[in-house]
């Protein structure tokens, strides 16, 4: 009888644990949006977009014509970066704001302006950005850094046998041309 005393613990577990950073349904109003990102997991240093789907809150029909007058804003680390929303093709009321994350964390995506005379003001954080690390497999072989050096090495080296060799055969032809003056008088 004692072991039954956990199983509401336990399915409260389960209920309070879920997919990290799942897209939340935001209710402003008569409109409801869910934030996120357009290629998941967001990675560092890679083109991707944040993700905006604005449905009415009543019947989660599609919102469209909501890129002229909602205005986007990521925000991160006390820095912010407007964003021009454009609807997503084949995707009624869904709209995206190209930028590349540069740094690993959590961003926030803040909307504002209105849709139909209804002003909307609405921001979440949307799923952390991770490091280029996570996906890549296998690890790189080559040190980018230290190939571009050697390289660099072998071009000096290159260039400087292309001198010495333009200076000889510049001398050669010199010395040819005065031989053959001489030999003529």
């Amino acid at each position: 009888m004692k072991r039954w005393r956990f199983i509401p613990i336990f399915l409260l577990a389960l209920l309070l644990t879920g997919t990290a950073f799942a897209h939340e349904r935001i209710v402003s109003g008569d409109y409801a949006f869910v934030l996120g990102w357009l290629e998941e997991p967001p990675v560092v240093g890679l083109k991707n977009a944040a993700l905006v789907e604005v449905t009415t809150a009543a019947d989660d029909q599609p919102v469209e014509g909501a890129e002229g007058t909602l205005s986007a804003q990521v925000i991160y680390g006390g820095k912010s970066k407007e964003l021009l929303l454009r609807p997503l093709a084949g995707e009624p009321g869904t709209y995206v704001g190209d930028f590349i994350p540069t740094r690993r964390g959590t961003y926030t995506l803040k909307l504002g302006g209105t849709i139909n005379g209804q002003p909307i003001d609405v921001s979440n954080e949307i799923e952390e950005v991770g490091s280029l690390d996570s996906l890549t497999f296998p690890e790189p072989q080559v040190d980018l850094q230290k190939s571009i050096e050697a390289l660099q090495s072998e071009l000096s080296t290159t260039r400087l046998f292309a001198v010495v060799g333009a200076a000889l055969g510049t001398i050669g032809l010199v010395l040819a041309g005065v031989a053959i003056g001489r030999s003529r008088k």
